[in-house]
């Protein structure tokens, strides 16, 4: 959507006059007087009801967004496409939106959804010492809020309304909600906090509304969204304002608005205002969304502000910011993968001399904190320390669709994991995707969507990596042809997947046990560019393999041989993604289900999945991942998109691989370096 529109609206002077802008706020002000001076289209515009996982003031993604030709929908001084909707539309002749409109309420309330996603829920013992008595909220909202501007919420004080509902509800318990802007220190209250009586509770901490609202039996608002979202919980609520939802029977209203003369049902509100104003769009999925498909979503991929600090421990410097392009406002390794966590409270410990926890306590870490750490670096003091004060403890590494580029050339991934039982490559105890795999039962809904991305990724061939070009290969007809994929050696993966197991050992066994096939050998990209370890001398390798290959893509490869053999390699996966036989001389994640033939075995995993079912659990419900260029969340089908689409552009644009392989090449340069020193 165009962003800047003041020169969009200039442009349109000349063009095709079709202006628009923000509601009342500045450029749709200046949309509106264009369109008074020089004709043509207007078109106003808001956040829409169900707006986003984060909040907007931190620029969160859209889910939705109103569009109204004639008004905008909180100002009640003046007509609004909404509110000709309410008053004209034919609800009984559309029974179909009706159905929409009931099923999204249930799943609303159902899943505590409200207009932004990120507050934690309300304690189920939050008002325990009042669970007998009534319980009346007082929304306070901000000061000089347009809703209430335009929506007459000027009218009355927020004191008023504090005041009419103690009369109102004798013996009841009065709460007043501050809004969440003000909490956050962005915004002024429309109350100030000497002007609030002292039999008025205040909740200060910001809960998820609808949460919130459950508890209460009646509302008191101006203009607030929250006193709509109160009546999907059955609430009664009392208007002081003239919000879009007031006026049409559903509420207690103090004022009156002459243009509002039709009595209509809370699911033909719903209706008119979720349902037919409102325009969806998913940012997760990139794509054209409606109401049930945001709220499914949301549900799927929300996050609850935290004020907890996050303290990542074995992450290297060049992890905290990149090489280029430095700065202070760019996003670091870890933080479009944790919304949860206030950039600030992202904390990197990375000692030169000191301990690890030592500094880390320097630098506030206590019980209410969060520890990150890097794979399986070992931090022993550190892990102990958590386990005596129950701190949760992370492991976090690189997703399997990481990016174009080797993790080990310093580049940007696109997927990372998240396990807080161990981390996946670890066989030597459980983890969290092990344990989804052995107890998730899979629905129809998500099998459905996992056998897509698989086909998506066989159609692009995407791999972790996607750095080398795809090739039609020549190979012998008569052999049986066997691909053997070499792993870095000091890698923790074979450390704890494979222990004592060489690139030079499994090729060795390969050939022993199979003496006519064919076999390829192919290298790990680290190690082929010199950033880690496991190189086998060509003259060694070629006395047990027939052929190395180097700067082919996996894909390429897998296609063309029956079977793969490794130690613990994600390939050995992705090639059961081609149906290829893929035999494990190590216990990666995805051996002990029945779809291997294993070397090893491993008594935790007890279940016999589907392909679909571990593809399902190891690709759409362990990992994280952002979107190439927005850096927000998205799903893994967008990214596989954005990669392939990226991938074209290297292909095609000469200067843009360019400086693709420049950068490569210089933090090779420096590692090496840097190495050196170490030496």
């Amino acid at each position: 959507m165009f962003q800047n529109y003041y020169f969009y609206n200039l442009l349109q002077i000349f063009t095709t006059k079709n202006f628009k802008g923000w509601g009342r706020k500045k450029t749709g002000k200046f949309a509106v007087m264009c369109h008074k001076i020089f004709g043509g289209d207007l078109t106003l515009l808001e956040d829409g009801f169900v707006r986003s996982l984060g909040l907007g003031v931190e620029n969160s993604p859209r889910f939705s967004v109103v569009e109204d030709k004639l008004g905008i929908y909180y100002d009640a001084t003046s007509p609004s496409t909404l509110e000709n909707l309410l008053n004209t539309y034919d609800f009984d002749s559309d029974p179909k939106l009706l159905a929409t409109a009931r099923e999204a309420m249930r799943r609303i309330v159902q899943y505590n959804i409200s207009k932004y996603n990120c507050s934690k829920m309300l304690p189920q013992d939050y008002f325990a010492k009042d669970s007998s008595k009534k319980k009346i909220l007082i929304i306070a909202q901000t000061n000089q809020d347009s809703s209430l501007l335009y929506g007459y919420g000027e009218k009355f004080s927020t004191s008023e309304m504090i005041e009419s509902a103690y009369k109102e509800n004798k013996g009841a318990k009065i709460y007043l909600k501050i809004h969440p802007d003000v909490l956050s220190g962005k915004r002024q209250s429309d109350i100030l906090k000497h002007e609030i009586p002292p039999f008025c509770e205040v909740i200060t901490e910001d809960f998820n509304p609808i949460s919130l609202l459950k508890c209460f039996d009646k509302v008191y608002t101006k203009t607030s969204q929250m006193g709509f979202e109160s009546l999907l919980v059955g609430c009664e609520c009392v208007c002081f304002g003239m919000p879009f939802y007031a006026g049409w029977g559903l509420t207690q209203d103090k004022q009156t608005c002459a243009r509002r003369n039709r009595k209509l049902s809370l699911e033909e509100v719903f209706a008119a205002s979720y349902i037919l104003y409102a325009r969806y769009f998913n940012p997760i999925y990139n794509r054209k969304s409606d109401i049930l498909d945001t709220l499914e979503t949301i549900k799927k991929y929300r996050y609850k502000k935290s004020s907890k600090k996050a303290f990542m421990f074995g992450f290297s410097l060049w992890k905290h910011h990149f090489l280029f392009g430095y700065s202070r406002k760019k996003p670091n390794f870890i933080q479009p993968f944790l919304k949860e966590f206030q950039p600030q409270n992202i904390i990197f410990i990375n000692p030169l001399w000191a301990n690890a926890l030592d500094l880390a306590l320097k630098k506030g870490l206590d019980k209410e904190s969060v520890i990150f750490v890097w794979g399986k670096k070992e931090f022993s003091a550190l892990e102990s320390y958590a386990k005596t004060n129950a701190i949760p403890l992370v492991r976090v590494e690189d997703g399997f669709i990481r990016s174009l580029a080797l993790g080990s050339d310093l580049t940007r991934p696109f997927s990372l994991v998240f396990d807080d039982r161990g981390i996946y490559f670890d066989s030597t105890a459980p983890s969290r995707l092990e344990e989804i795999l052995q107890n998730t039962q899979f629905s129809h809904e998500i099998l459905e969507e996992a056998k897509d991305l698989k086909e998506q990724i066989l159609k692009k061939k995407i791999s972790k990596y996607n750095i080398d070009s795809h090739a039609i290969l020549n190979l012998p007809q008569e052999k049986p042809k066997i691909l053997v994929i070499g792993q870095v050696e000091d890698d923790a993966s074979i450390r704890f997947g494979a222990a004592g197991r060489t690139n030079l050992s499994l090729l060795q066994q390969a050939r022993e046990e199979n003496p006519q096939s064919y076999i390829l050998y192919k290298p790990h990209p680290d190690v082929l560019s010199g950033n880690r370890t496991g190189h086998i001398a060509p003259q060694v390798a070629l006395k047990y393999c027939d052929e190395i290959l180097e700067r082919v893509s996996l894909p390429s490869v897998i296609e063309v041989v029956e079977e793969v053999h490794t130690l613990t390699s994600l390939s050995g996966f992705e090639a059961l993604l081609y149906g290829k036989k893929v035999v494990t001389y190590g216990m990666p994640f995805y051996a002990g289900w029945g779809l291997t033939q294993d070397k090893q075995t491993c008594a935790r995993r007890n279940r016999k999945l589907s392909l679909e079912e571990l593809f399902c659990g190891t690709y759409l419900l362990y990992p994280r991942y952002i979107h190439p260029k927005t850096l927000e969340l998205c799903a893994p089908s967008v990214l596989i998109e954005a990669l392939g689409k990226e991938r074209q552009r290297i292909q095609t644009h000469k200067f843009y691989a360019f400086k693709i392989w420049l950068y490569s090449f210089v933090s090779r340069k420096i590692q090496r370096l840097f190495r050196g020193f170490k030496r």
